[in-house]
């Protein structure tokens, strides 16, 4: 039970892209407890003490929530029936650093120091509300028993809570050291990001994007519609380049890409979010749907070919025609490749596209037969109530009602 509570938190704290870490002699990798920062503060810093020192004053049965230097914020308890375990959850921020607390860093470690220790807190999650701490406080709270759990707060926990070593401080290599740190994790975000949405895969794509969140990347692009209309921009345009890596028509990459970036054009809201959330579903099913990187380069154009002509008479013989082979050959290739005939996949698109114009436009049926390639408007009812399952007018209906 108390593993699969702990297996929960570190869920919970992943969610928000926040760091959770067991504290147990002999202490290996605890000099990246906060991404290196105070590494970077004191390389001479001594690690075993600070451990010792986190075990002796965590208190039994109590989930402590203390502030350390920089306003960052950590959640620790021991961890029931483990003998020298403090589990521990952080660091986040509860707001924007405060003047008092850059006027510290200014008095001790300079303007430069004071600058990149500013460059590794744009770095770090900021959680406005109580929310992420109501939810541990919530699971935490099950390890115990009800008469014994206590909850506490320290504003300088004193583990948390130095002084740099003027000794030791060189301010280039801090400088180098602290934005290093935070610049490392944001290129592997983005980059997961990428990756994701080249295979398609929409959950992967949209959990590296909620990670994301926690990089302000310096105030460059927030603060204003302007610069979130930069933001967009920029993210509009990495999924156009990411998808273009699953060998995607440019026809379609450009549709997508243009309308996107009218949407972004023409807001009027600083909540940026939704967008990006709609962006990266559809760039991702744009992948699912028009990616032929597993197509022979013979089926690739064919099937270029049939959803950019949809309107014209397509058929396997006309296909075969451009591309100066025997029907008979054409037709065994594509099956082979797709799993799906020819005639098949030219009426599934036709129904696909029919599908999109009914929903996003007020054409008349009929129109959107034609634009299909159907010219009997009866023959297309009929394909389309047995692809879909309702006629083109109660699709359009229901599509409005969604």
């Amino acid at each position: 039970m108390q593993a699969d509570l702990l297996d929960v938190l570190t869920r919970l704290a992943s969610a928000s892209n926040i760091r959770c870490m067991r504290v147990t002699p002999p202490f290996d990798g605890l000099d990246q407890f906060d991404y290196g920062l105070r590494k970077a503060l004191d390389p001479y810093f001594d690690w075993q003490e600070f451990g010792s020192l986190l075990l002796q004053s965590t208190p039994p049965n109590t989930l402590l929530f203390a502030e350390g230097t920089f306003e960052l914020q950590f959640a620790l308890f021991r961890i029931p029936d483990e003998e020298n375990a403090v589990f521990m959850i952080g660091p986040w921020a509860t707001a924007e650093r405060s003047e008092k607390s850059r006027s510290w860093a200014r008095r001790h470690i300079g303007e430069k120091g004071d600058d990149a220790v500013q460059s590794y807190y744009n770095g770090v999650r900021i959680l406005s509300g109580s929310g992420f701490q109501a939810s541990i406080v919530a699971v935490v709270s099950m390890m115990f028993p009800k008469e014994e759990f206590h909850l506490d707060q320290q504003k300088e926990f004193l583990p948390f809570h130095f002084t740099t070593d003027l000794r030791y401080f060189t301010e280039p290599e801090f400088q180098r050291e602290i934005p290093i740190q935070m610049l490392e994790q944001r290129y592997a975000n983005e980059n997961a990001i990428w990756d994701a949405v080249a295979c398609g895969n929409t959950e992967a794509a949209l959990k590296s994007c909620q990670q994301m969140a926690r990089f302000t990347y310096g105030g460059r692009f927030f603060g204003s519609l302007y610069q979130t209309k930069i933001m967009l921009t920029v993210m509009n345009t990495l999924l156009r380049k990411a998808i273009e890596r699953s060998n995607i028509h440019p026809y379609y990459i450009d549709e997508i890409s243009s309308r996107y970036a009218l949407m972004i054009e023409n807001m009027v809201d600083e909540e940026s979010w939704p967008l990006v959330q709609t962006m990266v579903k559809e760039y991702c099913a744009y992948v699912r749907r028009y990616s032929l990187q597993q197509y022979s380069p013979l089926v690739q154009k064919v099937i270029n070919t049939i959803n950019l002509n949809l309107s014209d008479q397509l058929s396997p013989k006309s296909l075969a025609a451009m591309y100066y082979i025997s029907p008979s050959y054409l037709s065994s290739l594509f099956k082979q490749d797709t799993g799906t005939t020819l005639t098949d996949f030219i009426n599934t698109q036709r129904i696909q596209r029919a599908a999109n114009l009914l929903s996003s436009t007020e054409q008349n049926i009929s129109v959107v037969a034609e634009q299909v390639g159907i010219l009997d408007v009866n023959y297309f009812t009929k394909m389309f109530k047995k692809s879909m399952g309702s006629t083109p007018t109660q699709y359009r209906r229901q599509s409005r009602a969604r």
